[in-house]
C-alpha cells in the first residue's frame, strides 16, 4: 500500500472517531471509558487501513490479456542483425514525490520539537533537587509556583500554595500512567502532523485525565465544591510543558469545574460505549 494513501485513509478514520466522541461522549462522566475510547480511536484509525476489512477493500479487477504468437522470421546464418538498446528514461519528480518530501519535512520538524521538550524535561530532572518516595520522585523547583507531572516525576514550585492537594492530584496522573497516553499521541502527531483531529484528540485526552484526577482528589477532600474553588483561587500558577500534566492549566479550568460538579451519568449512558 502506498504510504501517502495509507496516511490519508488512517486520518480519515480519525476524522470519524473524534467527531463521534464530540457528539456522544463529551458530557458523560464515565471518564475511564472515555479515555479507553480515545485511545482505541487512535489505534483503530491506524489499524483499519492495514486490515482492509469488508466493504473497504478495493475491488481487484482481473484483466485478461490476449497473447498472439508470431513465428520468428528466417534470417541467414551470417546476416547482421542489429541489437536494440534500451532507451534512456529521464526521471522527473511527480506530485506524489513533492508531497512525500513535504510530509517527511513536516514530520521531522514535529519530531525535533518533541525531542526539545523531552530534553528540557530531562535537564530539569537532572539538575533540580529531588526526593525519592517509593516509585515517586518529587522535584522541588525554587522561586516558582509551577506544578506538573511527567511519568513518575512530580514537579512542584516552592511557592505553590496547597502543596498537599496538588501532590494528591498529580499522584492520580502518575499512578494511572497518563503520561504514557500523552507520549503515545505525541508520536502519532509526528506521523500525522498535518491532521487537525489528532491535536484536538490529544487536548480532549488531557482533559479527561484532569477530570479523572479531579474526581478522585475531590472524593478524598469530601467536598467537590471546596476542591473546585482551589484551582480557581490558584489560577495564577504557571503551567509546565505541553507533554506534561499541569495542575494550573488555565485553558481547562472552566471545563474541569463544570465536569467536577456535573451530575453523574446513569447506567444507560454506558450503552454509548458499546
Amino acid at each position: 500500500m502506498n504510504w501517502l494513501y495509507y496516511l490519508a485513509e488512517a486520518n480519515i478514520y480519525t476524522g470519524v472517531f473524534y467527531p463521534a466522541y464530540c457528539l456522544f461522549l463529551t458530557k458523560e462522566t464515565y471518564y475511564q471509558l472515555t479515555r479507553a475510547y480515545l485511545l482505541f480511536a487512535c489505534i483503530a484509525s491506524f489499524l483499519l487501513p492495514v486490515l482492509q476489512v469488508g466493504a473497504l477493500k478495493p475491488v481487484e479487477v482481473a484483466v485478461a490479456a490476449t497473447v498472439a504468437y508470431i513465428p520468428p522470421e528466417y534470417t541467414a546464418t551470417h546476416e547482421y542483425v542489429p541489437v536494440a538498446t534500451a532507451p534512456v528514461v529521464e526521471h522527473h519528480l511527480t506530485v506524489d514525490d513533492y508531497l512525500l518530501y513535504a510530509y517527511f519535512i513536516g514530520a521531522a520538524i514535529v519530531f525535533i520539537m518533541l525531542m526539545v521538550k523531552l530534553f528540557v524535561l530531562f535537564k530539569l530532572m537532572r539538575n533540580a533537587n529531588r526526593i525519592a518516595q517509593d516509585k515517586l520522585k518529587l522535584v522541588y523547583l525554587p522561586e516558582t509556583n509551577v506544578a506538573f507531572s511527567f511519568f513518575n516525576y512530580l514537579f512542584i514550585g516552592a511557592e505553590a500554595h496547597g502543596a498537599n492537594t496538588i501532590i494528591r492530584h498529580e499522584l492520580v496522573h502518575i499512578r494511572q500512567k497518563h503520561s504514557v497516553d500523552i507520549v503515545f499521541v505525541e508520536l502519532l502527531k509526528v506521523i500525522s502532523w498535518f491532521n487537525p483531529f489528532i491535536y484536538l484528540l490529544q487536548n480532549s485526552l488531557k482533559a479527561i485525565h484532569e477530570y479523572i484526577a479531579d474526581e478522585q482528589t475531590a472524593a478524598y477532600e469530601n467536598d467537590a465544591l471546596t476542591y473546585s474553588s482551589f484551582p480557581v483561587n490558584n489560577a495564577y500558577g504557571a503551567g509546565g510543558s505541553s507533554i506534561t500534566h499541569s495542575f494550573f492549566n488555565y485553558n481547562l479550568l472552566k471545563k474541569r469545574i463544570v465536569m467536577l460538579n456535573q451530575k453523574r451519568s446513569g447506567n444507560l449512558a454506558r450503552l454509548k460505549y458499546r
